[in-house]
């Protein structure tokens, strides 16, 4: 039987979704969960990794299990297994067919920053740099919405197409946080922090509104800014339905 379950977790005891061979991963940590709780060695498939510090409110991930089990006890079964920094939300059971990864038709990030200087108690949540200009920070935003080839925006991997779609850039904003929300059909490895490093930049004054365009346009990893920390970032939802 081939389950669907989500989770979500505080990605800042681990070395990113993805089971390590020197580090701890959260992938790790849910194998050995569900182990204990069905006695069967599993390899669980994610609708995509994480990096070290990442959070997540909604990662997918499917699992092959021999037997049936009632899914009205799976969800609270595995969470007396699981550390408090990792929650399984849902799970349902799905056709033998479905891949997490291969069926995933969108996913929504979210970089949290914060206006003012963090305390200790949102030190691993927030980045906060000082004295950035939100409102032109907001007007660049909206390059990065279409059809384009991230590659500027990138660590290349081998193999993976680096054009993507990004359907929409939201802003939530209050007195002291702004949200920057990308929704798009898939994402690269570093590329939310990619572009939110090029987003802070621009907002210090430090590169011009059109070096996204620019960077879209003639892709040069160069014109990107530093990449943005781990710890602002987190995986919001997976969607696998048509949404476009």
């Amino acid at each position: 039987m081939r389950y669907l379950m989500y989770c979500s977790y505080d990605g800042s005891n681990y070395y990113g979704f993805q089971s390590q061979k020197n580090a701890l991963g959260i992938q790790e940590v849910i194998e050995k969960a569900i182990k204990n709780m069905t006695q069967q060695q599993v390899v669980i498939h994610a609708a995509g990794r994480t990096d070290k510090g990442v959070h997540a409110y909604m990662q997918a991930f499917h699992v092959d299990l021999t037997g049936s089990f009632e899914l009205s006890k799976m969800k609270a079964a595995l969470n007396r297994r699981l550390p408090e920094d990792i929650r399984m939300t849902h799970v349902k059971i799905v056709k033998d067919t479905f891949h997490a990864r291969h069926d995933a038709k969108a996913k929504k990030y979210v970089y949290k920053l914060s206006k003012k200087p963090l305390t200790v108690f949102q030190s691993k949540y927030f980045t906060y740099v000082r004295d950035l200009d939100y409102d032109v920070m907001k007007l660049a935003s909206s390059a990065f919405v279409g059809t384009h080839d991230f590659l500027g925006f990138c660590q290349r991997v081998e193999g993976k197409p680096t054009i993507k779609t990004i359907y929409q850039v939201n802003i939530t904003e209050t007195s002291s946080t702004i949200h920057f929300e990308f929704f798009g059909n898939s994402f690269l490895k570093y590329m939310v922090r990619s572009m939110m490093g090029t987003l802070i930049e621009i907002g210090q004054n430090k590169k011009d509104l059109s070096v996204i365009k620019d960077n879209l346009n003639h892709p040069n990893r160069k014109l990107a800014g530093k990449t943005a920390p781990a710890k602002g970032l987190y995986l919001k939802k997976i969607y696998y339905k048509k949404v476009i």
